[in-house]
């Protein structure tokens, strides 16, 4: 009985292989791109270029670069072949860059080719190259993987609470919301050091506006409904400055009338302690005075996005996705007719805990 239970487990996998039609891969007869990125040549013309690592014998990492051009990115792969000694194989993908002009225009058909390949992961990082992605990636950063490094560079600042989650899950479920837009950090290089520059906001697929530094945790905070290690800076006046880190946030919208045009409220309330005061010890009556101030400060920051976003069209605090829960009606172009104009107040509450060895 044993032996024919053996014998046809065999049969079942040799029937399930054949089935399946497995494709081995061996690392060493392979290489696998980490990143790539798209440039705008003229109105049908894309310049793509892949990175794959190149390890060396003393334990350092190469980084070569294989560059073409075509006008459907589905057939990029077979012309980068052409040059390459290897198969390139995108299973180890961790980045996607994407010029300025490009995504101006518009990046959904270059993101289908990604999203209906197998082999790429969901968490795959997008980004907006403020210039070119070519001299982006053929630039060596240390003795490290570019895709890693870039990869690296977005992901520790989100897990830092600097800027909002992204990757290329997120940035499709946006791009096809009706109630949200996606976002992406833009990168470039400044003294041929690779930095986050702004973050890109999206009219579904078209790169339209940015979001800038100083207000990249106020956009965080904003839109995600619970988060924590967000930093916030003020200056009060000229010889008093704050900064405080922040212990939890946590988000709620009061919606009274759903798709009419009544107000908005987003209360945003923030626990805190001060990292850093510049101006003596801290009393409990300048602890309160800190907490109005940036209450002031985050409101009227705050209101200045929402108003940006509502002049550019586009919802990536995800404003509408709060209405369509509230709604049995829910029309998304009555909503896109009400958005730009409707009353959207944030008010913050900011409560400081502690104030840390200083006070």
């Amino acid at each position: 009985m044993k032996k024919i239970f053996q014998l046809f487990l065999f049969a079942v996998i040799v029937f399930l292989n054949g089935c399946m039609n497995i494709d081995t891969q061996i690392l060493d007869e392979i290489q696998l791109s980490s990143a790539t990125g798209y440039d705008l040549v003229d109105e049908d013309q894309y310049e793509v270029t892949v990175v794959y690592p190149v390890y060396e014998s003393g334990g350092g990492v190469k980084n070569k670069t294989l560059t073409t051009t075509d006008n459907l990115s589905k057939e990029v792969r077979d012309k980068l072949n052409l040059k390459s000694e290897k198969p390139l194989v995108s299973g180890k993908l961790e980045v996607a860059l994407y010029s300025r002009e490009l995504a101006e225009k518009g990046i959904s058909p270059i993101l289908d080719s990604l999203t209906r390949d197998p082999s790429v992961g969901s968490n795959v990082m997008i980004g907006v190259a403020d210039g070119s992605t070519k001299e982006i990636l053929e630039k060596q950063y240390g003795e490290t993987d570019n895709g890693i490094f870039l990869s690296d560079l977005i992901e520790q600042n989100m897990e830092a609470g600097i800027i909002p989650k992204t990757n290329l899950h997120l940035f499709m479920y946006g791009n096809y919301s009706e109630g949200m837009d996606p976002i992406a950090p833009i990168i470039g290089l400044s003294e041929d050091e690779l930095t986050l520059k702004a973050i890109g906001l999206f009219d579904n697929d078209r790169l339209v506006g940015h979001v800038d530094e100083k207000d990249f945790s106020l956009l965080r905070v904003l839109m995600e409904h619970k988060s924590k290690k967000d930093s916030f800076s003020l200056e009060i006046n000229e010889h008093e400055k704050v900064s405080i880190f922040s212990i939890g946030t946590t988000l709620n919208y009061k919606v009274s009338k759903p798709m009419e045009m009544s107000d908005i409220t987003i209360h945003l309330k923030i626990k805190a302690y001060i990292r850093e005061y510049i101006d003596g010890g801290l009393k409990k009556i300048k602890k309160q005075q800190i907490e109005k101030a940036f209450e002031k400060d985050i409101k009227e920051r705050g209101d200045a996005l929402v108003k940006q976003f509502q002049e550019l069209g586009i919802d990536p605090l995800g404003v509408g996705e709060e209405v369509r829960t509230r709604s049995r009606n829910w029309d998304v172009k009555k909503w896109d007719d009400l958005y730009p104009a409707i009353s959207i107040h944030i008010v913050p509450e900011v409560n400081i805990t502690e104030t840390g060895v200083l006070e």
